[in-house]
């Protein structure tokens, strides 16, 4: 036997027992992700107090904190809290990622090399629904592994780029679809829309996709407590329309009624949430805007930057925002 047999053969041997052991230990947590962060405190933030404009707000506001949970993303969006898993997760729309911070402090990468995701939504079985930019669908996973594709067209017309999304408690799932990831590709995938129509869009219980009010670019997407009022953003880009927030009576599937809720004072309500109380959290270009359910300006929190949106956990005692390359958690007094 040569000394290039010897060493050859060895060679071999150890590359069989580096595939053995990498395999066992994929068969022992195949599922196992990526970690960005490892688990520790939460970063304080420089900030200034909330802004206080309605007595309402001063037991909720007063005292409450914000701080960082993570700081490198690329662009933050679609935060959901996933109760399962006492994980918040979001999208990193440009890295491509859908993230999760867990309760210890770290972070994880749950689903990496996405169609640009961007909002996301848990349903009461730990399923989570997913906007797709690059696919211009709405899928669902279970945190791991390729989505499977729910939804790629509504009224026989392809979707343009679903952005925010939210699930009714009768289990049926609303979105809204501007054209924004079929038009920059640092977000999606540059095509044209079919529909020549910007919606808000439901997935009924038989699994059919109706467009069910058409919106200059809607946004943020969300439900009043006892879901009888939908409430969705339009953000249009070049002047096409009011920016604003609006609300709609809704009855099943049906939407009517629309008026416009509120108007944040600087940038845009991007995304937004609703609290038990009927108040509604929207970004904006300064932080947080907060109004009651009639559309009183009850308070902002100031960020470090502009935010994009934001979601409760499930006691609603911490508020998780995202915006830019950040996750911030606000701990509230409720």
């Amino acid at each position: 036997m040569t000394r290039r047999t010897v060493f050859g053969t060895g060679a071999a041997l150890a590359a069989t027992r580096m595939r053995k052991a990498s395999a066992a230990s994929l068969n022992e947590n195949p599922l196992m992700p990526a970690r960005l962060r490892s688990p520790g405190p939460p970063e304080t933030v420089q900030v200034s107090s909330p802004q206080i404009y309605h007595s309402d707000a001063k037991p909720v506001l007063e005292a409450a904190r914000l701080f960082s949970l993570y700081s490198q993303a690329s662009w933050s969006e679609g935060p959901a809290w996933w109760p399962q898993q006492r994980t918040l997760i979001w999208s990193d729309v440009v890295g491509r990622r859908v993230l999760g911070w867990r309760e210890d402090g770290a972070v994880d990468v749950l689903l990496d090399a996405t169609p640009f995701i961007n909002g996301n939504a848990v349903a009461p079985d730990g399923r989570i629904f997913h906007c797709e930019h690059g696919h211009r669908a709405i899928s669902c996973s279970r945190g791991a592994g390729n989505p499977m594709v729910v939804a790629t067209h509504a009224n026989g017309q392809r979707l343009n780029a679903p952005n925010d999304i939210v699930i009714a408690k009768d289990g049926t799932v609303w979105f809204s679809e501007p054209t924004f990831g079929i038009e920059n590709p640092k977000q999606g995938v540059p095509s044209r829309s079919e529909s020549g129509k910007t919606s808000i869009c439901c997935i009924g219980r038989d699994g059919i996709t109706n467009r069910v009010a058409d919106m200059t670019q809607p946004n943020g997407v969300a439900f009043s407590p006892d879901e009888r009022v939908f409430y969705a953003s339009q953000t249009p880009e070049h002047d096409e329309g009011e920016i604003a927030i609006f609300a709609f009576d809704r009855d099943g599937p049906r939407l009517s009624n629309r008026r416009r809720f509120a108007v944040v004072p600087h940038g845009i309500p991007d995304g937004f949430t609703v609290d038990r109380r009927g108040w509604v959290w929207s970004s904006s270009g300064v932080g947080v805007e907060v109004f009651n359910s009639s559309g009183r300006h009850l308070a902002t929190v100031p960020t470090p930057h502009l935010c994009s949106n934001c979601e409760f956990d499930h006691d609603q005692n911490r508020l998780f925002i995202t915006g830019a390359e950040s996750l911030w958690v606000l701990h509230l007094n409720s």
